[in-house]
C-alpha cells in the first residue's frame, strides 16, 4: 500500500512538472501563416489559382466567306468555289430550288453555325450578315 501511495505521488509530481514545462516551451510547430511565409521566401510566391484567372477572350471571327460559284456534274459530283478557291466535294450541302437546279449552299462554319448562301453572296462572321458580293465592290 505504501508503494502504491508513493507511486501515485510521483506520478502526480511528474504530471505537474510536465504541465509547467509545456507552458514554457511555447509553440513547437509553425502556424500556417508562418509556414506560408517561409515557403514564399524559399520557393517564391505561390502560383496563381487558375480558377480565379479571367477567362480567355473569345477568338476573333473568321474572314468573310464568299460563294463564287457551283458546278454540279451529271455524275452528281460537285465543285464549289469559296473565296476564289475550288472545293471539290465539300462537306457542305447543296440545296436545290423548285426547278431542280442547285440554288443555295449550306455552309457549316467552324463554330458549328450553318449559313445558306447563293452564288454571288458573302457571309461576314463579324457582323453575322449575308450580302451580295456586288454590293461589297461598289
Amino acid at each position: 500500500m505504501r508503494r502504491a501511495l508513493v507511486l501515485c505521488a510521483l506520478l502526480a509530481c511528474t504530471a505537474l512538472t510536465a504541465r509547467a514545462q509545456s507552458s514554457h516551451l511555447g509553440r513547437l510547430f509553425l502556424s500556417p501563416e508562418q509556414r506560408a511565409q517561409i515557403d514564399a521566401q524559399r520557393y517564391g510566391p505561390p502560383p496563381a489559382d487558375p480558377a480565379l484567372a479571367p477567362p480567355p477572350p473569345p477568338p476573333p471571327p473568321g474572314p468573310p466567306v464568299e460563294l463564287n460559284g457551283v458546278v454540279v456534274r451529271s455524275s452528281g459530283r460537285s465543285t464549289v468555289w469559296l473565296n476564289q478557291e475550288t472545293q471539290n466535294e465539300p462537306h457542305n450541302r447543296l440545296a436545290r430550288d423548285k426547278s431542280g437546279m442547285p440554288g443555295t449552299l449550306t455552309l457549316r462554319l467552324s463554330t458549328g453555325q450553318e449559313v445558306r448562301l447563293k452564288p454571288g453572296q458573302r457571309y461576314d462572321p463579324a457582323s453575322g450578315t449575308v450580302t451580295e458580293a456586288q454590293e461589297m465592290q461598289q
